[in-house]
């Protein structure tokens, strides 16, 4: 099987691939046709721009066919005042309802973020979420236990032994994003993956918060460590409580102007 392949008969000769591929792994031919260069199949991020962005359908990799891809529905296209209403309305979410988030809407949003971008589309992150109650409270025990004594805010942590939770804010779910701690860009990729699913929770009609305290002592504590059993050589990036929002929010609040520099 080639590696990529190029039907002449529907190719009309755009450029677009030529121009759309991050590692410019294809170059013009003489006879005006797109040539995929000899280093490709080893520079290749697998990113399928190419069987994307052409309009002819002209184009398969690695043996993906456009008609095996889910094409672009224009009717969902969505507006420029609906993402930035999105955006706006989403708030950090402290306080729950006891409502548990049903494992389908779990797993739908988290095969979402496959989309998300990571760095050379590494597609690095791994997912752990978290739904057993009895599971949560031991990681909110651990959490405060290494709190008080790293001395990070002993405070919040005395406050979690008198029954104020604010590590997880008695969240229903707590989902977490890891990654091989060797990867190209393990940070950005998790944090981006977990920022974007916290737009796409409330989407949903569910809240998020991220669990800051909880990421500080994940990769600190052992015991902690212990627990959540991630595979050998990976670390914590981002983790986020996730529930029903117990309060509606009615209003936007402010924020500080936009500080703005153009060049």
């Amino acid at each position: 099987m080639d590696f990529i392949k190029i039907d002449t008969k529907l190719c009309n000769k755009d450029g677009i691939c030529i121009e759309t591929c991050p590692f410019l792994l294809f170059k013009k031919g003489d006879d005006g046709f797109p040539v995929i260069l000899e280093y490709a199949e080893t520079h290749c991020i697998d990113c399928r721009h190419c069987v994307s962005v052409c309009p002819t359908g002209a184009i398969t990799i690695k043996g993906i066919r456009p008609e095996d891809c889910e094409p672009v529905c224009k009717t969902q296209a969505i507006s420029e005042d609906a993402v930035e209403h999105l955006i706006k309305t989403r708030r950090s979410i402290r306080a729950y309802k006891s409502k548990p988030v049903s494992q389908e809407i779990l797993n739908r949003l988290i095969n979402i973020m496959r989309w998300t971008p990571s760095a050379r589309n590494s597609q690095p992150v791994s997912w752990l979420v978290i739904q057993k109650k009895d599971i949560i409270n031991k990681i909110g025990t651990m959490t405060a236990q290494w709190m008080r004594e790293t001395e990070l805010l002993p405070q919040i942590a005395d406050a979690y032994d008198q029954g104020v939770d604010m590590i997880l804010r008695n969240a229903p779910n707590l989902v977490i994003a890891h990654a091989h701690a060797e990867g190209f860009n393990p940070t950005a990729d998790c944090t981006i993956a977990i920022t974007d699913l916290e737009l796409a929770a409330h989407a949903f009609g569910l809240g998020g918060c991220w669990a800051g305290f909880f990421m500080r002592a994940a990769n600190s504590h052992k015991q902690l460590a212990d627990l959540l059993d991630l595979p050998q050589d990976h670390k914590v990036y981002g983790a986020l409580m996730l529930g029903y929002p117990k309060f509606k929010y009615h209003r936007i609040p402010p924020r500080k102007p936009a500080e703005i520099r153009w060049l």
